[in-house]
């Protein structure tokens, strides 16, 4: 006889006195519904709560008179996957997050919601065989119920709303022929589509020896179903073909593919392309989806009616049973990691759930991470390296301007002479430029000149920037808005001026240099609606703009054959960051870009404009020079124990009282000190410790303090190191602060 069984559930809590499983009885009709990923309702004190089930124990870890039955299953099937259920276990882990945080990664929140499923009336002709005679009955005094019937003689059965709008005829003319018996009315389900519109068909183009060789590599290891790849290409070197080819090997094995993108701007061409070689075996999971969309694709995904997944971040997480291969495109992207909990970074998540799934990892890059890069150096992956672009098309050339000259010269537009002949030229001769600057709004601060005062977010310790379509004040971070001031109220002078530019600044000058120019701007103030990424990018792709103006969103993995020109503003704000990889992320942005120029027939030309022209970052991106700049770089991150030499962990603390804060980060210091003192491989692999304000000092009325520790690289350290952070979070939780552990995070600000 099978002994009997209990469940393991996680309840949908978050609150750490909760973060485990409750083992709850199996009632005899519920046992054939009950495996592993089911949700389940449950009784938890006084109410009844969803969770999820994560084990199937003999034992239970309570006494039997404390076990209560299941009450009921929410679902027909499994809300999670097989192999969720161990990388659920591992994010728990790894990212030091509760067990409801990790699974809500996997769970749509429709289905958490239980917003069901949409559904449509359809009208439906009872007997063809006598529509002539019923016409006849009708027609003489209701051309509407007359109309209906000739329209399913032709059609048998058609939603009820369409039927309504072709035929112009009346809900009476419906009811009357229900009455009669002639139609009857079913409700079906609706698919709520996320992407409307009809591809035509592509095929695969013929590949040049480059593509040729790294698509080889790939192939190999989908049949041998394991292998990380760090496939660096050249932008315009064709890797969304490799990509492509590389699910068709996957597909061919009767797995099923994953691809990512960093940007939900780039959802828009992906799927485009995905979806002309592929049809309707492709969805789309990411977060501008409404709740119903997204929901109707999951369960589409769930289904198995779906081979491919595309879409940003947050589709790691696909519900696909036979996973082969998963993508990752613009791998060096910080949007990859998730900055709430669980702060995961999608590349390490891809990575063991291909591990667990017997699936190929690939990540590909014009200019991959520094970590990356030195980790395919080291072997950890497969490089395959592509340096020219298709039909041997030539790099756009590349101008570095300095903007102190400019200025010297009397130039106090953000346009340098060049970039004003540059556009000149594309106008003329109906080519089109993409221009970048990473700032959004019209100025980026307000000051007074007069006693120097910056106008500052009442929330966040940041400046407000200057919107000119609302003249308001905004705060980027937390939305707080206020009029634009006519007198400083510090001191109350007249002289207080907006300084600085961005993109609404940037798109009046043009304006006014070219009034007739057919000008589109794209950043997070004109994508707020949904949509809005793919109706921009089609407009400018038919070629019925000119100029598009934009912020990093257009700096990546766009393909328009027409684009000649690409100019950069400010080139070097990224620059002046606080932050160990500002060198890096200037030199991926400026390279990224300037890939944009000369993708078709033509030419390209790059204007990088700079204030700091001689900077090594500009200097190795002028050249399209990756190697080059990897090696000055991991110099100076070796020099200065910085990662790939280093493992970063931060501690963000937040609260409400400054000083109580600061007291409470000293404290956790102090705390650290005599514990790595008193262990000898936290006391060897520790590199240094402190706490520090962060360079944010406020955001949302939360002030901000952080713990820095840095630890060497060795495995071991590492896993020492994990191990304290779960004591410290034990140690300092609080209901009163905020504690964020994050290991090796993107940024310190």
């Amino acid at each position: 006889m099978e002994k009997r069984k209990y469940a393991g559930v996680v309840v949908d809590q978050t609150h750490p006195s909760l973060d485990k499983l409750f083992h709850y009885g199996i009632p005899d009709n519920l046992a054939k519904h009950i495996q592993l990923g089911v949700r389940v309702q449950v009784p938890f004190g006084h109410r009844n709560l969803q969770g999820y089930i994560l084990s199937l124990d003999e034992e239970p870890d309570v006494s039997m008179e404390k076990i209560r039955p299941i009450k009921k299953v929410l679902d027909p099937s499994p809300a999670l996957v097989p192999s969720a259920i161990p990388l659920i276990y591992w994010m728990r882990n790894e990212y030091h997050c509760m067990f409801i945080e990790a699974i809500r990664c996997f769970i749509p929140p429709g289905l958490r919601l239980n917003i069901g499923e949409k559904t449509q009336k359809i009208v439906v002709l009872e007997e063809v065989d006598y529509i002539d005679e019923w016409i006849r009955a009708v027609e003489r005094y209701s051309p509407g119920m007359a109309a209906i019937l000739r329209t399913l003689e032709q059609n048998e059965s058609m939603p009820y709303n369409e039927l309504l709008d072709r035929t112009g005829a009346s809900e009476s003319s419906i009811q009357s022929l229900l009455k009669r018996g002639y139609i009857r009315i079913e409700v079906e389900e609706t698919y709520r589509d996320p992407w409307p519109v009809n591809l035509t068909p592509t095929r695969p183009p013929e590949f040049t020896r480059e593509q040729a060789a790294a698509s080889q590599v790939i192939g190999k290891c989908i049949r041998q179903q394991k292998g990380k790849v760090l496939l660096r290409g050249v932008t315009g070197s064709g890797k969304t073909e490799i990509y492509m080819k590389a699910a068709e090997d996957a597909l061919s094995r009767g797995r099923q593919v994953i691809v990512l993108v960093p940007e939900i701007s780039l959802t828009p061409q992906t799927v485009s392309r995905f979806k002309g070689r592929f049809g309707d075996q492709v969805a789309i999971l990411h977060s501008r989806l409404s709740l119903g969309e997204r929901y109707d694709e999951w369960r589409r995904i769930r289904r198995n009616d779906v081979q491919i997944v595309v879409g940003a971040r947050s589709a790691v997480f696909a519900p696909l049973e036979r996973l082969g291969l998963v993508i990752i495109d613009e791998a060096h992207e910080d949007s990859y990691k998730s900055e709430v909990r669980p702060r995961y970074h999608t590349r390490d998540v891809a990575a063991k759930r291909c591990e667990l799934d017997g699936a190929v990892l690939v990540l590909g890059s014009a200019t991959p991470s520094l970590e990356d890069y030195d980790k395919a150096i080291k072997g950890e992956y497969q490089l395959v390296e592509i340096d020219t672009r298709i039909d041997n098309q030539a790099m756009p050339q590349v101008e570095i301007i300095d903007m102190r000259r400019e200025l010297a010269m009397g130039n106090r537009s953000m346009i340098s002479n060049e970039l004003y002949r540059g556009l000149k030229h594309i106008l003329s001769h109906g080519e089109q430029a993409i221009l970048l600057i990473n700032r959004r709004g019209y100025a980026h601060f307000v000051s007074c000149r007069s006693c120097g005062h910056v106008i500052k977010c009442r929330n966040c310790d940041v400046s407000l920037t200057y919107h000119i379509r609302d003249l308001a004040l905004k705060c980027h971070y937390c939305g707080y808005r206020e009029g634009y001031p006519k007198v400083c109220p510090v001191c109350g002078s007249k002289y207080i001026k907006h300084f600085g530019s961005g993109t609404q600044r940037i798109e009046e000058e043009l304006c006014n240099l070219f009034p007739f120019a057919r000008l589109l701007r794209m950043d997070m103030d004109t994508t707020g609606r949904k949509g809005a990424h793919y109706r921009i990018l089609d407009a400018f792709h038919r070629q019925e703009y000119d100029i598009l103006l934009g912020t990093q969103m257009v700096a990546k993995g766009l393909d328009f054959p027409n684009v000649t020109l690409v100019g950069v503003l400010a080139a070097d704000s990224a620059l002046y960051l606080p932050d160990y990889r500002s060198s890096e992320k200037t030199f991926q942005l400026i390279t990224q870009v300037a890939g944009r120029a000369g993708r078709g027939s033509k030419s390209g030309r790059v204007i990088v404009q700079s204030y700091q022209p001689e900077h090594y970052a500009l200097q190795y991106a002028s050249n399209h020079d990756y190697k080059g700049f990897f090696h000055r770089e991991v110099q100076i991150r070796r020099q200065f124990g910085y990662p790939p030499y280093s493992h970063i962990i931060r501690v963000l603390v937040t609260g409400e009282e400054e000083k109580k804060l600061k007291q409470f980060s000293e404290t956790m210091v102090e705390w650290l000190g005599k514990r790595i003192a008193d262990d000898r491989l936290l006391k060897e692999g520790l590199l240094d410790v402190g706490a520090y304000p962060a360079p944010i000092e406020k955001i949302k009325n939360k002030y901000r303090w952080q713990v820095l520790i840095r630890v060497q690289t060795d495995k071991l350290y590492r896993m020492a190191y994990h191990r304290l952070s779960e004591e410290l979070n034990r140690e300092f939780y609080s209901d009163n602060l905020n504690i964020a552990l994050d290991f090796n995070p993107l940024s310190l600000v």
